[in-house]
């Protein structure tokens, strides 16, 4: 890796993530990868770190239901549509 950086994994369980927590967990971080999944399990605060990656302006990666919730969170808040979800 150049310079000898390193990553360090700070691990976020997604259904304890919610609006009174959110700049207390993510907010050291330097980047955000939400991986996939499946059902309704943890996709609000899914959502919620996706929203708080653009509204920060931090990387965000989302890898299958991941993009997926990058997606719904931008119809609900940017686009307007509230009732946006993919399930």
């Amino acid at each position: 890796i150049p310079e000898h950086a390193t990553i360090d994994i700070k691990w976020v369980d997604s259904e304890e993530l919610n609006v009174d927590n959110v700049d207390e967990v993510l907010g050291d971080v330097n980047g955000i990868l939400v991986p996939g999944g499946f059902g309704l399990r943890g996709v609000e605060g899914m959502i919620l770190a996706a929203r708080y990656a653009r509204e920060n302006k931090i990387p965000y990666l989302g890898l299958c239901l991941g993009m997926q919730v990058s997606i719904i969170e931008f119809a609900r808040h940017v686009c307007g549509f509230n009732d946006a979800h993919s399930i």
